[in-house]
């Protein structure tokens, strides 16, 4: 008989302490979104939309290259807005932040992507300063804008701010540190910050969630009836909180799609 030895995690004092305080303040940020309905909304379509990205990303098995690159991407992005809620819910507005200009940036490629995706394989093998020189985050807006016809250069204000208040370090940049004119070390709760990146989180995941399952044109059946699920809510909940008109989602035609497949399959079984 050997003695079994009892390995206990161990860290410095401080950052049990650290994480302890941030534990606290997830659950005050979760008590503060369960208490307003519209903030749950806006938590609930991000978590529908992460669920398609896990869906279409671990799920889906594929042994095309093209394919298997945008899942490359739809990895980061995955991980990119799970880290931002993490660091949203424990107190560390201005991180989380600068993960959601990552979140924009991916979003940006991917939409370029979507236009035209020989360009794909492309930036999948160029070198670093290739990669910059063709696929650069300016480059990818200006070529977006020009695609959309879009004069203001609102990507580009998204970005530049984004960068400004939070991935360089600004002095403009302390106001995400400081809600009460008081700057915090470590992480701190403020309600106003909360549904600020809870709602910058709604407005842009479901967006490129929408443009990354669009990569994927031959999705099993199984798959294809939770794209035409998602879509439909994204389509009820743009129209109840955006105002927006997504009447070109036709879901009822790819609801019809879906079913005569099922059907068919399901006879051959």
């Amino acid at each position: 008989m050997t003695n079994s030895i009892i390995i206990t995690p161990w860290l410095p004092e401080n950052l049990e302490s650290l994480h302890k305080y941030e534990e606290e303040l997830r659950t005050k940020s979760v008590l503060e979104i369960n208490s307003d309905q519209n903030l749950k909304d806006q938590f609930d379509i991000t978590q529908e939309s992460l669920n398609m990205i896990f869906d279409v990303t671990k799920s889906y098995k594929t042994d095309d290259k093209i394919e298997l690159t945008i899942q490359y991407i739809g990895a980061r992005l995955f991980n990119s807005i799970v880290t931002s809620i993490k660091l949203m819910l424990s107190g560390y507005y201005q991180s989380a932040v600068i993960l959601q200009r990552d979140i924009v940036e991916i979003g940006f490629l991917l939409d370029y992507f979507l236009s035209d995706k020989s360009q794909i394989e492309e930036w999948k093998d160029s070198s670093t300063k290739e990669r910059m020189a063709k696929f650069s985050p300016a480059t990818v807006r200006k070529a977006l804008d020009d695609r959309d016809g879009f004069q203001g250069k609102k990507r580009q204000e998204i970005y530049k701010l984004m960068s400004e208040v939070a991935t360089h370090p600004t002095y403009a940049g302390f106001k995400l540190l400081a809600p009460d004119g008081k700057v915090h070390l470590g992480p701190f709760f403020d309600a106003k910050y909360l549904k600020h990146v809870i709602h910058e989180l709604a407005l842009r995941v479901p967006n490129f969630t929408i443009i990354y399952i669009s990569h994927f044109e031959n999705l099993p059946p199984t798959f294809l009836k939770v794209r035409v699920e998602y879509l439909a809510k994204i389509k009820e909940w743009a129209q109840r909180y955006l105002k927006s008109d997504l009447s070109h989602l036709d879901i009822d035609g790819l609801q019809e799609k879906v079913e005569f497949v099922l059907n068919s399959v399901n006879k051959f079984k």
